[in-house]
C-alpha cells in the first residue's frame, strides 16, 4: 500500500487476493471482461485495471493455472492498453521453489525474474513490528464493521508478539479480526483458541526474570479465565463438577463465568 500511496492517492488501486477472491472476480479484475458476471456472483463491484492504476496480485502461487495464464497475457500484451500501470506481485516462497513444485507457471517465471525483488522478512522475524501492526489492523477492522475502536493493553501486545505466525500477515489479520468480533468491551480480547495458560504463565515468569513490565492483574485474570475454560470443556460444561474441582461454591463459580463473559452451557459447533 505504501508503494501505491507514494505514486499518488488518487490513482486506482486494484487488489487481487488469490487466497480469498473467486475465480470470476480475479478474471474480471485482470482482463476487464465478464465484469457483470463477476458482480452478479459476488454481489459487489469488481475492481478492474485502469490507466495509472496499481495492480496487486497477492499470493500468486494460489492463482488457478488459467488465471496465471491470463496474468501472463496481461504482462505481455495487456499493459499496452493502459498507461503507467504498476504491477506488484507477492509470493510466500522463493520463485524457484514455486516453479519447481508447479505452483507457478513456468511461462510466468521469465517475466517475474525481470521484476524488482523486495524481500519482506517473515512476521516471526520482526516481532517488534507486531504491536503497531495489531493496532493498525484492529482499527481498520473496527472501522469496517462500524464498531468502536479497541484498546490493546501491554499484555495482549506481548502475547501477540510471541506468536509464530505461520501464515504471516494473513494469520495475524484473522486472529485480530476474530478478537474484534468476540470482544464485548473497549479492550481487545484474544480468542481462547489462540491462548494457552501454560505459555502465558511462562511469559509472565520470563517478564519478571528479565525485568520487563507487565500488568499483573490482567495476567492473573487471563490465566484464571483460561483455566476455567479448560475445566468447563473437561467436564462437559457441568458447572457443579467444575466448581468443585476449583474448590469454589457454585454461586462463586457463576460469578466468575459472568466476570469473564464465559458461556454457562456448551455452544453448538
Amino acid at each position: 500500500m505504501e508503494i501505491h500511496t507514494a505514486r499518488g492517492k488518487k490513482r486506482p488501486y486494484i487488489l487481487v487476493d488469490a487466497r480469498t477472491a473467486p475465480d470470476e472476480e480475479i478474471r474480471a479484475s485482470i482482463t476487464s471482461q465478464q465484469i457483470e458476471a463477476a458482480e452478479t456472483m459476488t454481489g459487489r463491484k469488481a475492481a478492474t485495471v485502469q490507466d495509472q492504476a496499481t495492480l496487486v496480485i497477492a499470493d500468486l502461487e494460489l492463482l488457478a493455472p488459467q488465471n496465471q495464464e491470463l496474468l501472463l497475457r496481461f504482462l505481455k500484451d495487456g499493459r499496452k492498453r493502459y498507461s503507467a500501470v504498476k504491477v506488484i506481485i507477492t509470493i510466500q516462497k522463493p520463485l524457484e521453489q514455486l516453479a519447481q513444485s508447479g505452483m507457478v507457471s513456468a511461462d510466468l517465471v521469465p517475466y517475474l525474474e525481470k521484476c524488482e525483488l523486495v524481500e519482506v522478512p517473515a512476521l516471526r522475524e520482526r516481532v517488534e513490528d507486531v504491536p503497531a501492526l495489531v493496532e493498525n489492523i484492529a482499527a481498520r477492522i473496527c472501522a469496517s464493521f462500524g464498531v468502536p475502536s479497541k484498546t490493546i493493553d501491554q499484555n495482549t501486545g506481548h502475547i501477540l508478539s510471541q506468536g509464530q505466525w505461520p501464515g504471516n500477515i494473513q494469520h495475524l489479520v484473522a486472529v485480530v479480526g476474530k478478537a474484534v468480533l468476540m470482544s464485548k468491551g473497549e479492550k481487545l480480547e484474544l480468542p481462547g483458541d489462540f491462548l494457552d495458560e501454560h505459555q502465558h504463565l511462562e511469559d509472565a515468569i520470563t517478564n519478571i526474570a528479565t525485568a520487563k513490565p507487565f500488568v499483573l492483574d490482567q495476567s492473573l485474570d487471563l490465566i484464571e479465565k483460561l483455566l476455567i475454560q479448560r475445566g468447563l470443556k473437561q467436564f462437559l460444561y457441568n458447572q457443579s463438577k467444575t466448581a468443585s474441582i476449583f474448590g469454589l461454591s457454585e454461586a462463586n463459580f457463576r460469578y466468575r463465568l459472568k466476570k469473564f463473559g464465559l458461556p454457562s452451557i456448551r455452544k453448538k459447533e
